[in-house]
């Protein structure tokens, strides 16, 4: 008897996807949105506030670098109940309950004058704020809306809408600092993002679909803790692990960092704003070419790019250094997570995918066995949560350069 898709309704009124274009239309604008001033107000801007014009004049950077390590992790933690979350109920809540709490950790900071304050901030409220509205979430809303032959299109979309962030936030962000201090940026950057929650409420409406089963999702997610086991799937891991951590530590200190080497903080966020805008073809064009080529070995030539990038940095007191460092890590940057997140979706049934997106793959498409199991599970693996700020950066590039060759080099698990 040939094997059937069965699908069962897990609250009520549940759609797989929007029904109309335009809904779709809607539901990427306000991902899009969420992400864009998520990632502005909690990544981008903190980039600039760690300087020494900002809050790195009043707390060290050791303090700071501390903070954000933190919120990592904690960020990590809290992806686990939110991936679950987003299984069974949708991203909608998520996303904006998100915004809120990263509004409100925005503002602790803002009045932080001792360093528990600022640790206490972006622990507990930055930290799971990022697990909530980031790239994840909307991956997730993505893989649940759009059927596998329009997920590569849907993701570049966002990305490349998303990739408008850096460009937007770093300048202004500067600007602002200088004109109106760090604390009253900071609490202007969380009414922004205070102020993405009402579009996510009314726009981000699709709602997953599950294997028929309460149970189907706990089995997965134990085979998904079983292919972690298999050697492909450690190293694709490990490989994860260093390349994020070191792009992660990158970001957050490169502004700092050609700051301390001589550039003023308005040059160097101008040419943070570039880099940001040299993301943008990336951000679509390497996402869809994952239709004609492996997404690891994609992923593994990004990552060696960034690597060069990153060496610039090092001793990069000359100015053609600076300049080619941000023109060739935007050139490439925007595809890392969407890449990810495209090998990853080849292989995770729907119901299971925001739990698996934050460690351990198995499934195979949105197909279930008469049971309510995914059938045919070929694991890739990889943690998109493995980010240690402090990490080597050179190295874990190159390291998480590895991790993706060795892995693709294999073939698909």
């Amino acid at each position: 008897m040939a094997r059937r898709r069965i699908l069962a309704p897990r609250h009520g009124d549940v759609s797989g996807s929007p029904d109309d274009r335009a809904g779709k239309v809607m539901l990427i604008a306000a991902l899009c949105l969420v992400v864009t001033v998520a990632y502005g107000a909690l990544y981008y801007g903190y980039a600039v506030l760690i300087t020494q014009p900002a809050a790195g004049g009043e707390f060290s950077r050791g303090l700071l670098s501390a903070a954000y390590g933190g919120a990592v992790l904690t960020g990590g933690i809290a992806a686990v109940p939110v991936g679950r979350i987003a299984d069974r109920r949708g991203v909608r809540g998520v996303m904006a309950t998100g915004a809120v709490i990263g509004a409100a950790g925005l503002l602790c900071f803002a009045s932080a004058i001792a360093g528990w304050q600022v640790l206490a901030a972006w622990w507990l409220l930055l930290g799971p704020a990022t697990a909530m509205c980031f790239y994840e979430p909307a991956y997730v809303a993505i893989q649940q809306a759009f059927a596998p032959e329009r997920r590569a299109q849907a993701i570049a979309s966002l990305t490349l809408a998303a990739g408008l962030s850096g460009p937007i936030f770093t300048p202004a962000t500067s600007v602002l600092v200088d004109a109106i201090g760090w604390r009253d940026t900071t609490r202007l950057l969380a009414a922004t993002l205070c102020c993405a929650a009402p579009p996510a409420l009314l726009f981000i409406r699709v709602r997953p679909r599950t294997c028929a089963g309460d149970a189907a999702p706990a089995r997965g997610r134990r085979s998904a803790r079983d292919a972690l086991r298999r050697p492909p799937v450690v190293l694709f891991t490990l490989g994860a692990v260093l390349a994020y951590g070191a792009v992660e530590a990158v970001v957050l200190h490169r502004v700092a960092r050609f700051q301390e080497l001589g550039f003023g903080l308005g040059t160097v966020s101008l040419w943070v704003g570039i880099s940001g805008l040299l993301t943008l073809p990336g951000r679509f064009l390497l996402p869809s070419m994952a239709r004609r080529f492996p997404p690891a070995a994609l992923l593994s030539g990004v990552l060696g790019v960034l690597g060069l990038s990153t060496a610039l940095m090092v001793s990069g007191d000359e100015y053609w250094q600076m300049v080619v460092s941000f023109g060739l890590f935007g050139l490439v940057f925007g595809a890392a997570l969407p890449l990810r997140a495209l090998t990853m979706g080849e292989w995770i049934p729907t119901a299971i995918f925001g739990a698996v997106i934050r460690g351990g793959i198995v499934g195979d498409g949105d197909d279930c066995d008469p049971r309510g199991m995914p059938h045919g599970g070929r694991p890739i693996g990889g943690d998109i949560y493995g980010r240690n700020p402090m990490g080597g950066v050179v190295g874990g590039m190159i390291g998480g350069m590895g991790g993706m060759r060795g892995t693709g080099s294999r073939g698909r698990p």
